[in-house]
């Protein structure tokens, strides 16, 4: 299995690098959904794979650009000096051709901690028919939440991702599939968009190799189906506005290799995923969060060991403040930043729990370079309901380029 990710890994590379030098529309120091003049003008995700800051053309339809993170942290864990010390932690590629007028490709390429962990997080080929209907397929981002659409570090506020979408979602989460995406007008300057894919969903790795219980992320990475059924996963998000947004989405599907040769050897086992998504700015402060439940049919006999129910939730409150203070840096700004997680791996039981309270500053010197001070407050339960406490000092820079 091993050799057969790098292999996976290695191609990925090759396909990106191949898509850098040979894809050849004038480029864009913002490239956006908006392609035809019937499409809403606005992104079809903020900070999604189209909403991005190229900044570097490269041929004659072609933009690259990317994304660096690098990380100080302290942590503690019952007193004890758990972590102290530096993470390069993320180094991304973006690459973005407009084929034709009714062609684009988009790309992800993702280098983490230092090279040791090389993705293609997003590859895919639009053909957009209408404003209302493209297809698309590849390596598509699955549309769990909007988190997963719109995670990249210069774009978020906090040096950590929500534990809801890192350890119960598995953010990012990525998956060969094919479907349609788009979007209608709604009355008042409103509208309604929607993403519906089939891909190749989880495996069963979420139970057989998760020491800690039931985890989904440990799923993911489903490149070659298991199972040969397709999962369904789409979300429907309606805005009466840019400032608002509201979203619902589900991932449902089997996970186990029911049968080998044409012999059954279990039922056919389903992961369903539901989750709901929000953001507005409303007094100068913006709110966003996320809540998901997760249900696994696990095999009669693992039960009590695995969950069965899964659930969790974020929710993050953001509010600039000192807008041009610096004086050599006229469109700079502060921002001070809250944010609540909660995460319970197991419904059944008192423990097997995660909860957090983070707070902190950031500094902006333009749109898209942040400083992160980040200070983080929490406690984790066991199975046993045996408690851990837990405290961090995060320092984090993140700049497109």
């Amino acid at each position: 299995m091993s050799g057969t990710r790098t292999a996976i890994r290695s191609l990925c590379t090759t396909s990106i690098l191949t898509a850098l030098c040979v894809l050849g529309a004038p480029a864009h120091a913002q490239a956006t959904d908006t392609t035809r003049a019937d499409t809403v003008a606005r992104p079809f995700v903020r900070g999604g794979v189209y909403d991005k800051p190229f900044l570097t053309r490269i041929g004659g339809r072609s933009v690259i650009g990317g994304y660096a993170e690098a990380q100080a942290r302290y942590e503690r864990v019952d007193g004890r000096r758990e972590q102290l010390g530096f993470e390069a932690r993320r180094f991304n590629l973006f690459a973005n051709a407009r084929v034709s007028d009714f062609v684009r490709l988009g790309a992800e390429l993702e280098v983490e901690d230092g090279g040791r962990e090389i993705s293609l997080e997003f590859a895919a080929i639009d053909v957009r028919v209408h404003a209302a209907f493209t297809l698309r397929t590849g390596m598509l981002l699955s549309p769990v939440g909007r988190f997963n659409l719109a995670h990249d570090s210069p774009l978020n506020e906090f040096t950590d991702r929500p534990l809801v979408s890192t350890q119960l979602l598995g953010v990012a989460l990525s998956e060969p599939g094919i479907g349609a995406f788009g979007q209608f007008r709604a009355g008042g300057g409103g509208r309604l968009t929607y993403e519906a894919y089939a891909t190749n969903g989880f495996h069963d790795g979420l139970i057989l190799d998760s020491p800690d219980g039931t985890r989904v992320p440990r799923g993911a990475d489903n490149f070659e189906d298991n199972n040969t059924t397709p999962s369904f996963v789409g979300r429907v998000a309606w805005s009466a506005g840019p400032a608002w947004e509201l979203g619902i989405s589900t991932h449902v599907g089997p996970y186990n290799t029911s049968r080998v040769d044409g012999a059954w050897i279990d039922r056919s086992r389903q992961v369903h995923i539901w989750a709901l998504d929000a953001e507005g700015t409303l007094g100068g402060i913006t709110a966003s969060g996320e809540a998901a439940i997760v249900d696994v049919d696990v095999p009669e006999a693992m039960r009590g060991v695995f969950a069965t129910r899964q659930s969790g939730a974020f929710v993050d409150l953001v509010r600039p403040f000192g807008r041009g203070w610096v004086r050599t840096m006229p469109g700079s700004a502060f921002a001070f930043k809250a944010r609540w997680d909660l995460v319970d791996f197991d419904r059944a039981l008192a423990g097997d729990s995660r909860q957090q309270f983070s707070a902190g500053v950031n500094f902006r010197p333009t749109q898209d370079t942040v400083l992160k001070l980040d200070f983080v407050r929490g406690r984790a339960r066991d199975r046993f309901n045996n408690a851990a406490d837990h405290a961090f000092a995060l320092f984090s820079i993140a700049t497109y380029f």
